[in-house]
């Protein structure tokens, strides 16, 4: 038995031609839709800035040098976005942001977890200092200083899950221990079927005004479970487009027995027509969402989830 999962890694998202969405084109003012998931934004239109909420970014640049705002606010730490260095789109959230599925039924899309990292911004802020917040350690490098994600998650409003990620932690008596993340975190979502999640930052450096460190993180690769299916690893299709929005094409090694389309919960919503070793799945009556697609030959059966989108 082996479990089905999607990873959603914004790749599919409408940045063809330009490198970041933080709603200044007047298209994405309240959110972004990926998926099933939305992402609110608000870019002020008065005085022209992203007020709050997200953004979606392929900006990279993780250079560690002196914190600049304006190169280093929609990058990632990390780099490149989680998908094995290759991904290049990521969401960049504010302190006090947070996202929502918008489920059909209570039982779609169980979620396993999401990666994490500092925002550039964030990181050189730590590493260099800059004109309005600290450098971590101080200048002895003694300071026990800290920058923490909180996250909590909810389902139909009632709390179910509160977590913490350490950003940047200079508390270790051994200060060779100290560090300033710059690598993808996964955190495991306890409840797989929460609906919205929180994000708050807090930092040790705190002024008049509040917290001094940049507030700012990124978020990439949320993944979902599947259902459960029986997959036979020898064999190999081609499955084609994925993402689809008309017809999915199917051909296999061996000759085709079924070809099914399953919801998360095991239940077919298509089937598919079959000529030997190759053969189509008509989806243009599926609502836009995920599903499994089920292929049964002569050598046996093989599962892949794919995104039906409009």
């Amino acid at each position: 038995m082996a479990q089905a999962q999607i990873s959603e890694g914004f790749e599919n998202a409408a940045l063809d031609t330009v490198m970041l969405l933080n709603g200044s084109d007047g298209l994405h003012l309240h959110y972004f839709k990926n998926g099933e998931m939305s992402f609110p934004v608000n870019w002020d239109t008065t005085y022209k800035y992203w007020a709050s909420g997200w953004a979606l970014s392929k900006i990279i640049n993780n250079k560690v040098e002196p914190a600049n705002y304006a190169e280093h606010l929609y990058s990632s730490a990390a780099g490149f976005g989680v998908e094995n260095g290759k991904g290049k789109a990521f969401m960049v959230g504010q302190s006090g942001s947070f996202f929502y599925l918008q489920r059909k039924n209570e039982g779609d899309f169980p979620m396993k977890g999401f990666y994490v990292s500092n925002s550039t911004y964030a990181y050189n802020s730590m590493k260099f200092g800059d004109m309005f917040a600290k450098k971590f350690g101080g200048a002895n490098g003694n300071d026990e200083d800290s920058f923490i994600l909180v996250i909590r998650c909810y389902k139909k409003s009632k709390s179910v899950d509160s977590q913490r990620v350490v950003l940047a932690d200079f508390r270790f008596s051994d200060s060779s221990k100290d560090y300033i993340l710059n690598q993808w975190k996964f955190v495991n979502v306890k409840d797989a079927y929460t609906d919205s999640i929180a994000f708050e930052l807090l930092s040790s450096d705190v002024g008049q005004w509040g917290m001094n460190t940049p507030a700012f993180f990124t978020l990439d690769g949320v993944e979902f479970y599947g259902m459960n299916s029986v997959t036979n690893t020898h064999l190999s299709c081609s499955i084609y487009p994925v993402p689809v929005s008309e017809v999915l094409n199917i051909k296999a090694d061996y000759p085709l027995i079924s070809l099914k389309i399953l919801d998360y919960l095991g239940g077919v919503k298509s089937v598919g027509s079959l000529n030997y070793k190759t053969g189509t799945i008509e989806v243009s009556q599926l609502p836009q969402g995920y599903y499994i697609v089920q292929v049964q030959t002569t050598a046996g059966m093989y599962s892949r989830a794919i995104q039906v989108v409009r």
